[in-house]
């Protein structure tokens, strides 16, 4: 006679998965990154609080603060180091994956069954298993890929940041020499306001001696009245320019900027040379759509390869160990 008894049975299962190697030498978790990322972030937010303050500053200075803590260069610097990680995950295709897992499991109550008029519990108490596995990829076209246009993409990425870098430096220095002009046409229209009052003066002073007529006296201060709004809408123009300039190099805009200038250097930067040949191969423009025309050509090459299956060498190792146990009650 076999009868089974529909007993409870409790039972704990224990799994340990630990990947020694994941498809790259230097294993770092997203959630990793993704505090690296906040953390630059809340750095750069950091530096920009604590800016130095420009005195009497000249290009150079001007330029080296601009390239520091302008916020569209540190992003290209942050995009470029981010397609570096990102090119390394991808070869990391090609390293081995190994990977161990270890499962244990215990029954704390066996199920019975009855034999023979006696109730016999049977199976097993705790059971066991190791297994270890690895794979390496012998060709796998994501991967192929990624190994083809690995000095690309780093090109492109850094031509990005390069760009970035030379606008920013040809605005502010445009942006540094209007500011220049701007003051040194309000200092003008200071030297003529000068020579206007004395101008008035002496019209006045002729007026009342009766030497001329009230013309000239009028002329000379409507002259006047022209030159002082001339010189307050030039100082309102200053202003802005000099606002203009903080938002660009991303300075506070609380803290007072000023600058200055040497002559004699800026009339030695004018002379240019007229001789020399230009070398558009130079341009980063130009080497940015060749990057991307052997990119889309990289891209294409991937496209043929669809037919060509993945190729992958697998290895495993598994190890059951259970120990069984038989109970027997009247």
């Amino acid at each position: 006679m076999f009868k089974q008894l529909n007993l409870p049975t409790i039972s704990i299962t224990l799994v340990f998965n630990l990947p020694i190697m994941r498809g790259s030498r230097r294993f770092i978790p997203a959630f990793f990154l993704l505090f690296i990322a906040t953390g630059s972030i809340n750095t750069l937010q950091a530096q920009q609080t604590d800016s130095v303050v420009l005195q009497n500053a000249q290009l150079p200075q001007i330029l080296q603060y601009a390239l520091k803590n302008q916020p569209a260069v540190n992003q290209a610097i942050l995009n470029e180091e981010i397609t570096r990680l990102q090119i390394r995950n991808r070869l990391a295709d090609w390293y081995p994956q190994v990977n161990f897992n270890y499962v244990y499991q215990h029954n704390f109550q066996l199920p019975a069954n009855v034999i023979g008029g006696n109730v016999v519990r049977f199976g097993v108490n705790n059971t066991s298993g190791l297994q270890f596995t690895a794979s390496q990829n012998i060709f796998n076209r994501d991967a192929l890929l990624a190994t083809r246009t690995k000095d690309d993409v780093k090109l492109v990425a850094s031509k990005a940041t390069e760009n970035a870098k030379i606008n920013l430096v040809s605005s502010v220095s445009k942006n540094f020499y209007d500011l220049l002009a701007t003051e040194e046409q309000r200092k003008v229209t200071e030297e003529n306001i000068t020579r206007l009052s004395r101008n008035l003066k002496d019209s006045r002073s002729r007026y009342d001696a009766g030497i001329v007529d009230k013309t000239d006296y009028q002329r000379a201060t409507i002259a006047l009245n022209n030159a002082v709004a001339s010189k307050k809408e030039i100082e309102q123009a200053l202003k802005a320019k000099i606002a203009n300039l903080k938002f660009l190099i991303n300075y506070p805009a609380d803290k007072v900027l000023s600058v200055s200038y040497d002559s004699a250097t800026l009339e030695k930067e004018i002379y240019l040379d007229t001789l020399s040949i230009p070398q558009y191969a130079k341009r980063v423009e130009l080497q940015q759509l060749q990057a991307q025309l052997r990119l889309q050509e990289a891209n294409v090459a991937y496209a043929k390869w669809s037919y060509i299956p993945t190729v992958t060498a697998n290895a495993a190792y598994l190890k059951k160990k259970i120990i069984s146990a038989l109970q027997s009650s009247r």
